[in-house]
Formats: structure tokens, sequence, C-alpha cells
């Protein structure tokens, strides 16, 4: 009688750990606010491209993007973040030969970015992990052709790491960012030499024996109550070089924007632990 008492309460035990467990998560969980951290963004530079479905000529001219950056850290105990960034580009170039005209570049990008951060020194933290990147878009030279329009899609995955620093100049917090973002696999299309682009054909699987892509990040988020003014730098490349009608992207620009966290103050989240992503209060 015994014996069959102690298994049925240790049966009880084992079944009301994972609920145990699960409560303590949740209410550790419940006790943290993770704001959004949000930013606009606008970039003005210079870029250059060659696509040989189009021309064999590289074009240069001023480069243009606007985007929104969103981080949210995960809340209780997790060191992960999450980033979202969402760009749409715009490059206008010419070249100076009889017989040449312009070429236009439309671009949209996002980016997917799950990074877990660790504090090295008391202002200096690390992030570090993976992103997947979607780009699509169309380039068209207005002198016409046989190949007038061309048009880019471009999935691909690999590693980012961010260093963050947070300093003062005088008075004034800011905090000081770099971030580069360097995909290892990639899926695209580009046509082959002398056929028509529609999509339906020049899809390429590869490594960076195919391509290769990166963005570099150089910001400085200067504070201002609950606000930031920010202030960067911008580098994109772009490569695919899976056929020998290759196309190659290359861009550097000037960062103008605003950023912030975005609070919903309410009775619940009024004694909670704020947990930001990117900022330290």
């Amino acid at each position: 009688m015994k014996s069959s008492l102690h298994k049925h309460l240790l049966i009880a035990l084992l079944l009301a750990l994972p609920i145990t467990t699960f409560a303590k998560s949740k209410e550790k969980e419940d006790s943290t606010y993770c704001p959004l951290h949000t930013a606009l963004e606008f970039n003005l530079g210079g870029g250059a491209w060659k696509d040989k479905y189009l021309s064999y000529m590289t074009y240069d001219g001023v480069d243009f993007s606007v985007g929104v950056e969103m981080m949210r850290a995960r809340k209780g105990d997790s060191k992960w973040v999450q980033q979202h960034q969402l760009r749409y580009m715009y490059n206008s170039g010419s070249i100076n030969i009889s017989g040449m005209g312009a070429s236009k570049v439309h671009m949209f990008n996002y980016t997917f970015g799950y990074m877990h951060h660790q504090t090295v020194a008391s202002k200096l933290r690390l992030y570090y992990g993976f992103d997947i990147n979607a780009l699509a878009g169309v380039i068209s030279n207005a002198h016409g052709g046989n190949n007038p329009t061309t048009y880019k899609v471009n999935v691909s995955a690999g590693f980012t790491s961010m260093a963050v620093y947070d300093f003062n100049l005088g008075k004034r917090p800011i905090t000081a960012r770099y971030q580069m973002s360097l995909p290892v696999f990639a899926f695209f299309n580009q046509a082959k030499q002398g056929y028509s682009h529609d999509l339906t054909s020049g899809w390429h699987l590869t490594t960076w024996d195919g391509q290769f892509n990166m963005r570099n990040r150089l910001l400085f988020d200067i504070h201002f109550n609950t606000w930031a003014l920010r202030l960067g730098y911008n580098n994109d490349i772009l490569t695919n070089y899976a056929t020998t009608n290759y196309f190659q992207y290359v861009s550097h620009s000037l960062v103008v924007g605003f950023a912030g966290d975005l609070m919903r103050w309410s009775e619940n989240n009024m004694n909670k632990k704020i947990k930001p992503a990117l900022y330290i209060y």
C-alpha cells in the first residue's frame, strides 16, 4: 500500500515539475518589458554597377536610399535580439560615350537578423548571429538595345556581427556601432549572355564561388532625451559571377536619420524592468 502511494506521489511530482518550470520562466518573461528600437534612415552617396547582360560598360551615379530599422530583445533572461531592416534603393547613372545613355536601378531590400549579445566591457557590447536577406529590383538602360531591362532577385543567408560602444562627447551621450553582414549562401537570378530575361531561367544556388555580397555600416546615434540623431556611413557590395554574364554593384553613402525606443506605457508595464535591444538606460 505504501509502495503504491509513494509511486503515485512520485508521478505527481514529475508531472508538476514542467508546469512549475514553465510558470517560473513565464514569470521572468512577464517581469521584463522590451521596447521596440526604431529608426528612419536616409542614405545619399555614389554608386557604380556593371551588368554584362545590359552592357559591357560600367555606370556610375548618385545613390539614394530610404530605410527603416527595427530591433527588439527577447523577453526574460534571453540574450538574443531580433533585427528587421527594410530599404528602397535608387541609383541613376550615365556614361559619357557616344551612343550610350542613362541607366537606372530600383531595388527593394529586406533583412532579418537574429543575434546573441554579450557585454565584454562596461560600455562595449558584441552581437553575433545570422541574417537572411531578400532583394528584388530592376535595372534599365534608357538607350534601349536588344536587352534594355534586367530583373534582380537574390535571397541569401550568412553571418552578421555588430560592435556597440557608448561614450560621451562633452555632456552628450553617443552610441557608436559597426555592423557587418556577410552572406554565405545565395539563390539568385542572372540571365546567360544572349538569352532573354523573363525570370523563368538563369537561376543559381551557390556560395562564394558564384557570388560575393557584403554590407558595412558605421553609425553614431547622438542622444537627445527620448530620441537620437543618427549619422553614419553605409557600404553595399553585390556581386554575381556564376556565369560569364556577371553583375556587380557597389555603393558608398552617408547616413542621416532619427532613432529611438518606442515604449507603450500601461499599468502592466510600469513596474517591469526595461530590457532594450541597443541602447543602455
